[in-house]
């Protein structure tokens, strides 16, 4: 069973390697500045969230995701600017992303359309590291087929473009732009032990993000139908969501994400007297999953926080004196 999960594992740890990075979110449509930097500041608020993904619950070296981001509206800048900060373990492979943003928000009759850019920089760590009880063999270090530990920090390029109304939002962006080598296939030595050689190629593969999604009131209710597209060019992956919010206070759906889960959901906003967006919200998803790993697994967890201050500004009307109003 041992050696089951090792090889699994570095199957896993191969595939972040070279196909898809990004950590995926079931409750997307609540984390959007972390794929999307034109998102930042389009609340009209200051917001802070945080979300934490406990993936294949049960599979040693699975999944475990952190994302924390802030956003704030600025209209002296015209725009609004974001932070995310994220962690991502997965098998031999430890992320941490740090990066800026700001958007560039074009105001329309009845809607926004947000230009947007981030920088920052991404630190991987990649191979194994003291005691993993769940690798097959306990002198790992003197296999040849297991990589030693590779280490580096590069910069992080991205850009966006959001669009928003008040019923509908959509939005397309890339990630890691500059697609900057981890390692470059520099042979690496592994010490201590018997010498042994590695050719490991590791570099970031850029993300494409196409998103979306609408609003239909229907009485209490409002239903929010939503989609997101990821995709490195190799492989892409689908999500499907559908959740209702009842009297603007608690809401329930699902997310379908294609040949990998279906994902219920519930959450509960405490949403501010002014703005829609100001205010508490806390969501809760869990991924039942539908591919092969369901055999292995107990399912994932997801866990959202977010938080919303509205941004007061003054406008000045000529002979009517100054008038306070939320953007």
């Amino acid at each position: 069973m041992k050696k089951t999960l090792t090889t699994i594992a570095l199957a896993l740890s191969s595939i972040a390697g070279f196909a898809q990075q990004d950590p995926q979110f079931t409750q997307y449509m609540y984390n959007k500045l972390f794929m999307n930097p034109a998102y930042a500041g389009m609340r009209q608020a200051l917001c802070a969230s945080y979300i934490n993904r406990q993936q294949w619950t049960g599979f040693d070296g699975a999944p475990k995701t952190g994302d924390f981001a802030v956003d704030i509206f600025l209209p002296k800048l015209k725009g609004g600017l974001g932070l995310t900060l994220m962690h991502d373990k997965l098998g031999f492979e430890n992320t941490m992303a740090y990066r800026l943003q700001y958007s560039f928000h074009i105001p329309l009759s009845n809607s926004t359309i947000g230009i947007g850019i981030e920088a920052g920089a991404i630190s991987k760590r990649i191979g194994p590291t003291g005691t993993n009880s769940w690798i097959a063999t306990t002198t790992w270090q003197n296999d040849p087929s297991i990589p030693p530990q590779l280490k580096k920090t590069t910069y992080d390029l991205g850009l966006g473009l959001w669009y928003q109304r008040q019923n509908m939002w959509f939005g397309v962006s890339s990630t890691h732009l500059a697609a900057q080598p981890v390692n470059d296939g520099t042979l690496v030595t592994l010490s201590p032990g018997p010498a042994t050689t590695h050719n490991l190629i590791y570099n970031l593969a850029r993300h494409y993000y196409v998103t979306g999604g609408v609003n239909f009131e229907a009485g209490s209710f409002v239903i929010r139908p939503s989609f997101l597209v990821k995709t490195d060019a190799t492989i892409t992956q689908f999500d499907l969501n559908v959740n209702a919010l009842w009297n603007e206070r608690f809401w329930f759906g699902a997310t379908y994400r294609y040949q990998d889960a279906i994902s219920p959901m519930i959450g509960f906003q405490l949403p501010g007297k002014d703005n829609p967006e100001s205010g508490l919200k806390v969501g809760f998803a869990y991924d039942y999953t539908t591919s092969n790993l369901n055999n292995y697994t107990n399912g994932t967890f997801e866990l959202f926080l977010n938080y919303c201050i509205p941004i007061v500004t003054k406008i000045r009307r000529e002979g009517h004196g100054d008038v306070r109003i939320f953007n």
